[in-house]
């Protein structure tokens, strides 16, 4: 990482939005547990990251005189975010009151491994600042090295429990956004667990005179980033993922009413009465959507005696010499049929009436009318192949192949 501190702050920065986020089902929940330790778990593992940063490390050994006293609050930090991790485990898998207890048994267990590594720090002897390598450097020094291993198995263990829940309830889970954010805890836990294992294997093979320390100050950190950003928002999501699916479809919703503009546009000025004199107010952004969709059908509708049952073929074979087929192809056709309409109208040509000329697609829900539309204004507007269409009947009825049955 060219700046770690700023790397390791900005995922620290998530870590916090995340944790607002879950501090609101907080509240409305506050006496319940399974919140109350997932927002612990937050602040936890944003707190760790804040505090790994070099520059953290450096202010917390200057304000307190005492060389490597950061490496010690960083440690218990993340052993305790292993406790968070296991109790809110606890309360995933087991009932409430069954929850409770095993809860109560991880963070006693938990509190003595801390006070554990308290002492194995104050008992060893780590005199040599060290903002980066404190692992490999002190790997050989009695205390300070169980100290170190201690700390890095507790994380591995807790990652690989909360990994292994993840992924088998990812498998299992109805909901979209559940799913999603589980698949992004498992995929934080596996980043936990990889920085654990990096740094483990290079402590390790300073034991044997071998210098690896790249796995623990370049390649670790690399994880350590992911690991706080994935599980934050991995967290988040099942609670507040769904109003990320209704502002796409808000947002997908106002594309497509511009969208429809081309389309109803030319049908407006050709049948000025499909649009009511009454306003809607700005605001009421779905009645302006409806009242679009209603004002396109009925200019179609006013057009039906204006519609020449010669373009549908014409249109239908320049689409498919043009490689068009599916809905695109009927998209480019019932385009070709509605503009052709529109400059026979402006010239007062009109045709008997034909059944066949209506156009079935859109399906019955409003959904999949709007979509149709959508694909039937573009192509209004874009298509080649109604340009060519209205070209060529142009030039058809020109040359007198082609008349229109009644002109008034």
């Amino acid at each position: 990482m060219s700046n770690p501190n700023a790397v390791l702050w900005t995922c620290s920065l998530v870590g916090w939005l995340g944790l607002c986020f879950k501090l609101r089902d907080l509240r409305q929940a506050p006496h319940n547990p399974l919140r109350r330790a997932v927002c612990i778990m937050l602040a936890l593992a944003s707190m760790s990251m804040f505090s790994a940063a070099p520059a953290s490390i450096a202010f917390i050994n200057r304000t307190t005189g005492t060389s490597n006293l950061a490496a010690l609050f960083v440690y218990a930090i993340i052993v305790a975010f292993s406790a968070s991790a296991r109790v809110t485990l606890a309360y995933w898998l087991h009932p409430l009151d069954r929850a409770r207890g095993a809860a109560r048994r991880w963070t006693v267990a938990y509190a003595i491994l801390i006070a554990v590594l308290i002492a194995l720090f104050a008992a060893g002897e780590a005199p040599i600042e060290r903002r980066v390598d404190f692992d490999t450097y002190y790997s050989s020094t009695v205390f300070i090295r169980e100290f170190i291993l201690l700390y890095l198995i507790a994380l591995a263990v807790a990652d690989i429990a909360l990994m292994g829940l993840c992924w088998k309830w990812a498998a299992l889970a109805g909901r979209p956004w559940l799913r999603r954010g589980l698949k992004l805890n498992a995929v934080g836990a596996s980043c936990g667990l990889t920085f654990s294992l990096a740094k483990l294997v290079a402590v390790i093979a300073r034991w044997y005179g071998t210098d690896w320390d790249g796995l623990s100050t370049h390649v670790a950190p690399l994880f350590a980033a992911p690991a706080t950003v994935c599980m934050a928002i991995g967290l988040v999501l099942p609670s507040r993922g769904q109003h990320l699916t209704h502002m796409r479809t808000r947002v997908s919703r106002r594309g497509a009413y511009r969208a429809l503009y081309p389309l109803w546009s030319a049908l407006r000025q050709a049948t000025p009465a499909i649009v009511p004199t009454g306003r809607i107010p700005r605001g009421n952004f779905e009645l302006r959507l409806v009242r679009r969709l209603a004002e396109i059908n009925d200019g179609r509708l006013a057009l039906r005696s204006s519609v020449d049952p010669q373009v549908k073929d014409l249109a239908m074979r320049l689409g498919r010499e043009a490689g068009l087929s599916g809905s695109e192809l009927r998209a480019v056709v019932e385009a070709a049929r509605i503009k052709a309409a529109v400059e026979d109208k402006a010239q007062h040509i009109k045709f008997p009436p034909d059944t066949a000329t209506d156009d079935p697609q859109g399906g019955a829900d409003g959904i999949g009318e709007l979509a149709w539309l959508v694909e039937v204004s573009r192509a209004f507007a874009n298509s080649p192949v109604v340009r060519d269409v209205l070209i060529q009947l142009r030039k058809a009825r020109e040359e007198g192949s082609l008349n229109p049955t009644r002109k008034e």
